[in-house]
């Protein structure tokens, strides 16, 4: 066996173990190397995303161009908020958010007043969309259909009289849950599709979170204008990456 004096003698000097300040290089190298993969892949992932929200985007205003023609318009409400109007009334708002998008629906354009049939209108432009989506389907993993409604009590036959407007938002859900399935084309067993509803206690501006209460709620019923803005069917299409 080699002892360290004999080492010494040869002039080697032979450690085993690596000095503290090798191994503390050696962890920072993994380390780093390990946040590249990670935050590089995170990159990929929202580039990828942001290109499918610009896809589907280019493709709705692309065939409401073609509809609506002349009267065609679109006016850009925030950096990541587009508005259409048929330049007599707005028809839809797409809102993109980083890991979703949104895209809600005017009242007027889907239902009639209290109503939970689609009118022919209403099926254009939701055709429109679902094959927008259908289309760009390849790396939305789920889309949720939410019915809104305003605070203005609805009275339905057999359902309680507080009940109404839960009611109703979860029918026009349903409803354009059917019509994307049965007319569009958008099967649930390849791309995933739920309906629900919170009747008249989402409307556009509540946050989600604990500071929101019933005075809140009815001062954003307070105008006929707000509680029109609080009619609507919402999409909401969440992405993965592929």
């Amino acid at each position: 066996m080699l002892d360290n004096d004999l080492l010494k003698d040869e002039g080697l000097d032979f450690n085993f173990w690596p000095s503290f300040t090798d191994l503390m290089l050696t962890i920072t190298i993994i380390m780093a190397a390990l946040l590249v993969v990670k935050f590089g892949v995170s990159a990929s992932d929202l580039k990828q995303k942001q290109e499918s929200k610009v896809a589907i985007i280019s493709e709705i205003k692309n065939q409401l161009k073609l509809k609506f023609k002349e009267n065609y318009r679109e006016l850009k409400e925030s950096e990541n908020t587009l508005i259409i109007s048929n330049g007599n009334e707005n028809i839809v708002k797409i809102t993109s958010e980083t890991d979703y998008q949104q895209i809600s629906f005017y009242e007027k354009i889907l239902f009639d007043r209290s109503q939970f049939s689609i009118k022919n209108s209403g099926r254009e432009v939701l055709q429109i969309v679902g094959d927008a989506i259908k289309l760009k389907s390849n790396n939305i993993k789920l889309v949720q259909i939410e019915g809104h409604t305003d605070s203005n009590d609805i009275k339905l036959d057999n359902y309680p009289k507080n009940m109404g407007n839960i009611v109703l938002g979860s029918r026009r859900a349903v409803d354009v849950y059917q019509f994307f399935k049965d007319q569009v084309g958008i099967d649930p067993a390849v791309l995933p599709m739920s309906a629900t509803t919170f009747g008249e206690y989402a409307p556009p501006s509540r946050k989600l979170d604990s500071s929101y209460n019933r005075e809140l709620l009815v001062r954003a019923n307070s105008t006929e204008e707000l509680k029109a803005s609080n009619r609507r069917i919402e999409l909401k299409l969440f992405f993965s990456s592929k």
